[in-house]
């Protein structure tokens, strides 16, 4: 069973056991209190008829939140829990105040009598030990899935209890003499509920309004200090609708981060957020920035990235009064000279404006190597030239052998693909100044090749 599954079972097993509850409690209570005419447990019976139709709406909202988002509800139905909890605590509000009107005339009227009975005590008592039951159950599924709707009726059945208390309070005043107890006692609960109806009711309001949850902000902004790769963050977002909370923001990383990297950052973002709120849902959206500690290099390459281009052969050269650049610009082969010119000014001119030690800029325009195109393998009708290849490499001491070739044709050129075997324990520099007199030779001695790939490796010449 999912988590999903499994909270949507437990929020309509708890609301639906408070609902039998609520139908015992309020039977219960409306048969003492009019054998006893007592105000206090007559107000207890019509406090524990809202906690009926509060646990029904709430088993009703549960049972309707739980439904997926659609085209027409994206956040999904969440929202349901928040406006029954509304409803429910307006209800218990109103009935509140005419708990205490009635309360009020009574004591004014003076003439009521109220008969104090075994049973007065026993269904308050079993009141006690059934709301006891209930609010626990209700609060702790409330707190694990986030649920307005079941802590609504959570703080209905947690009233009861301290109600109840008062109640029985003013029975014992009525039994010492002290006519007015029953009445004060109503009075009191009646108060009391709307202290913490109160407070709901605010809580409510902002879930509605789509309040920002400071101690979850804080907490967030917190953990996001710990994550490196994320420069900064903006438009944190946060809201809930029902049990499920949605956080979104914006997160500003390296612009020279590879995507897969950044990718990576923003997973460890939604991983830390998901400790703090289990199950949330969770939208990061990546920003690049520029970071001050970027090279020219990196910085040419970004600006080249920005016109939907791409360059190689990127050269810094440092003068005395800023630096001379020069680099490749490759563009598509199809494209006419003179666009390629104008993206190239433009290149330009933009790396002057924002690269202000950038004194001058030489662009060498080429086709772009990054292509698919047709070839035709000719590998196997080319041996007199891989043969020639074979006799130039010999030429050179320093190059044991060559091997694995691959001539294609590609538009109508030949291209020569091979590995050279070479000695061990030479510089970077020595070998491709070694290749480029390799190629050197084979461009003289076979003129048709018009492109080669040489692949240098080593080998001990022993072997």
């Amino acid at each position: 069973m999912t988590f999903d599954q499994e909270m949507h079972a437990d929020k309509k097993r708890v609301a639906l056991t408070s609902v039998f509850a609520a139908i015992f409690l309020t039977g219960f209570k409306l048969i003492v209190g009019f054998n006893t005419g007592s105000l206090g447990i007559l107000s207890e019976a019509v406090h524990s008829a809202l906690d009926l139709g509060a646990a029904f709406l709430t088993y009703i909202a549960v049972r309707i939140s739980d439904k997926p988002a659609d085209a027409e509800h994206p956040y999904g139905h969440g929202k349901i829990e928040n406006i029954s909890a509304l409803l429910q605590t307006v209800i218990l509000i109103g009935t509140c105040f005419f708990i205490i009107k009635l309360g009020v005339e009574r004591i004014i009227d003076d003439n009521t009598e109220v008969e104090v009975t075994f049973w007065s005590f026993a269904v308050m008592g079993i009141s006690i030990l059934v709301d006891y039951t209930r609010s626990r159950a209700l609060l702790r599924t409330a707190k694990i899935y986030r649920s307005q709707a079941l802590e609504a009726d959570a703080l209905h059945f947690s009233t009861d209890i301290w109600s109840s208390m008062v109640v029985i309070f003013g029975l014992v005043l009525t039994l010492a003499g002290f006519k007015h107890g029953d009445s004060l006692a109503a009075i009191g609960v009646a108060v009391f509920v709307l202290y913490v109806g109160g407070n709901l009711l605010k809580k409510t309001i902002d879930a509605l309004t789509d309040s920002i949850p400071k101690d979850i902000e804080e907490k967030i902004r917190q953990v996001m200090k710990t994550i490196e790769g994320i420069y900064s963050y903006r438009y944190l977002r946060v809201r809930q609708s029902g049990s499920k909370i949605f956080v979104d923001m914006y997160v500003h990383i390296n612009r020279t981060v590879p995507f897969e990297l950044a990718h990576h950052v923003t997973d460890e973002v939604e991983s830390k957020i998901s400790e703090i709120v289990p199950n949330a849902d969770i939208l990061i959206h990546m920003e690049p920035y520029e970071n001050e500690n970027e090279s020219i290099i990196d910085k040419i390459r970004m600006i080249v990235t920005e016109q939907g281009l791409t360059c190689h052969n990127i050269r810094a050269q440092k003068i005395s009064n800023g630096y001379v650049v020069d680099f490749h610009l490759e563009c598509n082969n199809q494209m006419p000279f003179a666009d390629a010119h104008e993206a190239s000014t433009r290149i330009e001119r933009k790396l002057k404006q924002k690269i202000d030690e950038i004194k001058n800029v030489k662009v060498h325009i080429e086709d772009a190597r990054d292509r698919e195109i047709q070839a035709e393998d000719i590998t196997r009708r080319s041996a007199a030239l891989i043969e020639q290849v074979r006799n130039i490499a010999s030429e050179d001491g320093a190059i044991l052998g060559c091997d694995d070739f691959i001539i294609i044709k590609v538009e109508g050129h030949k291209k020569l693909m091979f590995d050279c075997h070479i000695k061990s324990g030479l510089s970077l520099d020595e070998v491709h100044a070694m290749m480029t007199s390799f190629e050197y030779r084979i461009n003289k001695s076979l003129p048709e090749i018009t492109q080669i790939v040489i692949h240098p490796e080593t080998l001990d010449a022993v072997s």
